[in-house]
């Protein structure tokens, strides 16, 4: 099936996520995702707030997703809400890394609690919520219950990961890092199964716009960023290859 390419842009958040990122990186990934015309900028929390300034002084169209408790998954429930709710003011939406250590250790009552409590802050400060599942980093049996839990509660949006496991251990587990087609196409079965309406957002070493294309496939989803979200950082260069021509000034 072919889309249309500014379609497909506008299913992107434009991601800057590395900890050496500057202010200029950010800017200058805000200023792209204007251009290209992107649905969101992707960043940490520590330029906010200058990212907020310079979005609303210069009238761009560009949403800001925070990622919180990124990329580990670590903090207590209770500090995760007070993050949700420190940066309600200065973002639309939100991705959160699950507590990885609580899936592994079958702990699915905590988890689901951390998730339900998380998505209920987010959504009383009005932000859309993302909840990652980290897929390298679970076995098959604890993704299913991982997803069900996930596609259970009323998050916006499934993620596949942060971008930053660790190769060496997903391997251990059999797993590939980032966005992978299997996950995702499980991911739409359970929400199936679920009868859930939540959304899916791919993420994790997306490189080139037929990987992009495969990954909406899988998810069933049609191409609308109230279903179906891409982050990636290579936005110019998957764009390209898709033949979109920026817009000119």
């Amino acid at each position: 099936m072919e889309y249309d390419v500014k379609k497909i842009a506008g299913l992107i958040d434009h991601s800057s996520l590395k900890g050496y990122a500057t202010w200029e990186n950010v800017r200058s990934l805000i200023d792209e995702a204007s251009e290209f015309g992107t649905y969101s900028v992707c960043i940490e929390p520590l330029f906010a707030e200058r990212a907020r300034r310079y979005i609303d002084e210069n009238k761009l169209d560009v949403v800001i997703d925070l990622t919180l408790d990124f990329p580990l998954g670590v903090l207590p429930t209770m500090t995760r809400e007070n993050l949700i709710t420190q940066f309600s003011g200065i973002c639309e939406e939100v991705d959160l890394v699950t507590q990885i250590g609580l899936v592994r250790s079958g702990y699915f009552e905590d988890v689901e609690q951390d998730i339900n409590r998380i998505v209920d802050t987010s959504h009383s400060n009005g932000l859309v919520i993302k909840i990652i599942t980290e897929d390298a980093y679970t076995t098959p049996e604890q993704k299913k219950k991982l997803y069900e839990i996930v596609c259970r509660s009323k998050a916006d949006f499934i993620k596949t990961s942060t971008g930053f496991a660790e190769t060496d251990f997903a391997k251990t587990l059999g797993n590939e890092t980032g966005a992978v087609v299997k996950n995702v196409e499980l991911m739409a079965e359970i929400i199936k199964k679920t009868n859930s309406r939540i959304g899916i957002k791919v993420a994790g070493g997306i490189r080139s716009y037929t990987e992009t294309l495969a990954l909406l496939k899988a998810s069933g989803m049609p191409p609308d960023p109230k279903h179906f979200r891409l982050g990636v950082s290579r936005t110019r260069q998957i764009l390209s290859e898709a033949g979109l021509t920026p817009k000119q000034p």
